[in-house]
């Protein structure tokens, strides 16, 4: 869960599509957002800060309190992971395109953030509507009969627990080979019995079809009208890659909705990324 939502941008305007999903969200917990920019310079801050204040006043009055914050580092994602790690409670949202060198594109910086932070973290692709993001709608889970695929589950048990929101596990199974169904159900109801005994509610549960997994999977959230997509990126049949061509790339690509994205904690956290920073709040 978070407290506080932290979206980066690179001062372009369009830069700040993702604000006011953050601070929708960041309104259903009553939190708060922080808006942050990454410069190579100290002597940058300033102006920096002056842009960043007035872009975020063209966004207009907003549900929550926006915090304008400057950081001075020469890796945006040393830099981002440092603030949100000493910041408890805080989440990052990413938009997942965007120009400059605080441009957040699957393969850059969110494939950097991934492999430099636990926790999970929102993505908004490039195809995602920009509207209001319900935190009590429903999830849509794709696992793949790995453990580190189903290393989401608990993320999604707490969200839902927290949230009130609804998860509906799904699997894609390849199209072309046939008679796989009965086991792939099997297997899709024995997880929707765990995830029911942490939530104590029902849970829902699909087996797609589809020689490419992100299309059925994109298709299914839109069909039940989803507000949040979890991946975990990482597993054995499709899951092991977060870059361009993944399953996890593919979905935030084409996806109409956030995604939530987690790393299985089985991973070295990269210690080398230690930034200094300058913050400047308004």
């Amino acid at each position: 869960m978070f407290e506080n939502l932290v979206v980066p941008v690179d001062l372009a305007p369009f830069s700040f599509d993702a604000v006011p999903i953050a601070t929708t969200m960041a309104a259903q917990v009553a939190g708060t957002v922080d808006v942050v920019t990454v410069v190579d310079r100290l002597a940058d801050v300033p102006s920096s800060r002056a842009t960043l204040e007035r872009e975020i006043e063209r966004l207009g009055p907003q549900p929550v309190e926006i915090n304008a914050i400057v950081l001075a580092d020469r890796s945006v994602a040393a830099a981002l992971t440092r603030h949100i790690e000493t910041n408890a409670g805080s989440m990052l949202l990413l938009r997942s395109h965007g120009h400059g060198r605080s441009a957040t594109i699957i393969g850059g910086t969110v494939d950097e953030m991934l492999r430099a932070m636990f926790g999970p973290l929102i993505v908004v692709g490039p195809q995602a509507t920009l509207n209001p993001t319900p935190l009590d709608g429903t999830y849509i889970v794709p696992v793949d009969g790995s453990a580190r695929a189903e290393g989401v589950i608990p993320i999604v048990a707490a969200w839902a627990i927290e949230f009130g929101g609804t998860p509906c596990l799904v699997e894609v199974v390849d199209d072309r080979h046939h008679g796989t169904d009965v086991a792939e159900s099997s297997y899709l109801q024995a997880q929707a019995s765990r995830l029911e005994r942490r939530i104590g509610r029902q849970i829902d549960f699909e087996v797609l079809q589809g020689t490419d997994a992100a299309g059925p999977i994109v298709e299914f959230a839109g069909e039940r009208c989803a507000s949040l997509i979890f991946m975990a990126t990482h597993g054995r049949t499709g899951f092991d890659r977060l870059r361009t061509g993944s399953v996890a790339a593919d979905i935030v690509r084409i996806a109409e909705v956030p995604v939530v994205m987690f790393r299985p904690p089985n991973y070295v956290r990269n210690k080398a990324l230690a930034p200094e920073r300058v913050t400047a709040r308004s």
